[in-house]
């Protein structure tokens, strides 16, 4: 049985920042899953990986098309981003330094309550922001994602 499953009441009505929730909640799942399964330290640790890099790679779209907006609430949003951020990094690196010292149970209670109540609540603070700029959105949306491709693309070329 999933940790999260993806209901309408996530949706922040930006098909791509939805999209990013979708994999950051199966993401969640996957770790839920590798962890109840007794899955090797290898496992649990590259889906810690998995769900950081994602993290940052979300965090960096969601920020992009709210200041495109030219949303009221963004620094204190990002502030919130740099602490979320902060402490999933901190759980993966004290899984990678002693798995013993995560309690799996506490762990995963608390990046579902991370996930879910900052997409209901802080997240759909945004929504009628980016409603009311849909083609400034879509096109920050846009940029964003031919950056991030150009920047992938540099990284695998060296």
């Amino acid at each position: 049985m999933p940790l999260i499953e993806w209901t309408p009441e996530f949706s922040v009505d930006v098909e791509s920042l939805d999209t990013d929730h979708k994999v950051l909640i199966s993401l969640l799942n996957q770790l839920s899953e590798a962890i109840t399964a007794g899955e090797p330290r290898s496992t649990v640790h590259r889906v810690l990986d998995a769900l950081l890099d994602y993290t940052i790679y979300h965090f960096g779209r969601e920020e992009s098309l709210m200041r495109a907006c030219s949303y009221p609430d963004y620094e204190s949003h990002v502030r919130t981003h740099a602490t979320l951020r902060a402490q999933v990094a901190d759980i993966r690196d004290r899984y990678v330094r002693n798995p013993e010292s995560i309690h799996s149970r506490e762990v995963l209670a608390f990046l579902k309550t991370w996930l879910t109540t900052h997409i209901v609540g802080r997240d759909h603070l945004y929504v009628p922001f980016m409603a009311k700029q849909r083609d400034v959105v879509d096109e920050a949306d846009r940029n964003f994602g031919m950056t991030s491709e150009a920047k992938a693309t540099a990284a695998i070329a060296g």
